[in-house]
């Protein structure tokens, strides 16, 4: 049997169904009330503020020190962690191939140089009794060229001298900063060869501060004050050295460098925040919004809620605000506020 509804029962039947499938619009209906907010012109809000991004304290030098000659590892000085001089002995190697081969180089200089001696006697005995007429010319012109060829002869074993003395002073894996050693690869016993890692060396006493800032913040960084590096506690004073010229195709960001005006003890690698002081007024952090994915501004226009978004704004930072100063803000319920809301203004 079909059962009839009655008029009044088929309204609160159907103002029932739509509750149910739709409780938006329900909500929305029953809440048709303008909220009530406050509104601040932006010239009060705004404040000198900070800036800051990530920066690493990087070393000038961190170098992979290399035999230079192969040889057996005979004494390893110095270990990880071990602080060391320019010009250390941190390693010999074993020497007795090299040290021969210069003996022999020697010997032949010696020799070498005795011939010279004597071809330049008989040169100029030659010359004499030539300007007697004794000595036909050709004689002569054969002692000339026994002579320059002995001095020839000691200016190649003088090269020979130079080359092995050249690879019995590589026989010691020397540094050539200072600096802390960070790896050692060479174990006693083992056969160096030239290229091969022997050690790693950090120049610890000399670094410089690296940071990757947008295009937009170097120019701003550039007329900021105040510059300094904030790491676990510790604050140091920076000065901008260079700007590389080269834009990030990932991040979009340029690497800038900084000198340190102070010295520190903090380690190379050392992470923390570039800070310097905007030289524009910004809006606090505090009063950014997110509407979708969309940071920006509440603003009080007429009884009309406005989202304004502030593209370049981040996260937790204070933001430009390219608005006039006697813009106003929507202060009280900004969180809560839509674009395009009702709103009543109440007292502060």
């Amino acid at each position: 049997m079909m059962r009839h509804f009655g008029l009044p029962q088929y309204a609160l039947f159907t103002g029932l169904f739509l509750g149910v499938i739709n409780p938006v619009w329900a909500a929305t209906s029953l809440d048709s009330e303008p909220l009530a907010v406050t509104l601040i012109p932006l010239a009060k809000v705004l404040q000198i503020s900070e800036r800051s991004v990530p920066a690493t304290l990087v070393s000038l030098n961190d170098s992979t020190l290399s035999a230079e000659v192969a040889g057996k590892v005979t004494r390893l000085l110095v270990d990880v962690g071990a602080t060391v001089k320019a010009g250390q002995v941190l390693a010999n190697l074993d020497c007795r191939d090299y040290t021969h081969s210069l003996s022999q180089a020697k010997a032949s200089m010696t020799a070498a140089k005795a011939r010279l001696s004597f071809a330049q006697s008989q040169w100029q005995r030659n010359q004499q009794l030539r300007k007697t007429g004794l000595l036909p010319a050709e004689q002569l012109e054969k002692a000339q060229a026994d002579f320059d060829s002995a001095q020839a002869d000691v200016a190649v074993n003088q090269a020979q001298v130079d080359t092995a003395s050249l690879a019995v002073s590589r026989c010691e894996v020397t540094a050539p900063f200072a600096g802390q050693i960070t790896q050692r690869h060479l174990q006693l016993g083992q056969q160096a060869t030239p290229g091969s890692p022997a050690f790693q060396l950090l120049q610890h006493d000399v670094q410089e501060l690296s940071a990757q800032l947008s295009v937009e913040e170097v120019a701003e960084q550039s007329q900021g004050k105040q510059l300094r590096f904030v790491a676990d506690g510790v604050t140091l004073a920076v000065k901008r050295r260079a700007v590389v010229g080269q834009i990030s195709g990932s991040t979009r960001t340029q690497e800038v460098r900084f000198s340190l005006q102070e010295p520190t003890t903090l380690a190379a690698g050392q992470s923390g925040r570039l800070v310097w002081q905007s030289p524009l007024p910004a809006l606090p952090a505090s009063w950014l919004v997110r509407r979708d994915t969309s940071l920006g501004v509440m603003l009080g226009e007429g009884d009309v809620a406005k989202f304004y978004p502030l593209p370049k704004a981040q996260e937790g930072q204070a933001a430009i605000v390219d608005l006039p100063d006697t813009t106003l803000l929507i202060d009280q319920n900004r969180l809560r506020v839509q674009h395009g809301q009702a709103i009543k203004v109440a007292s502060p």
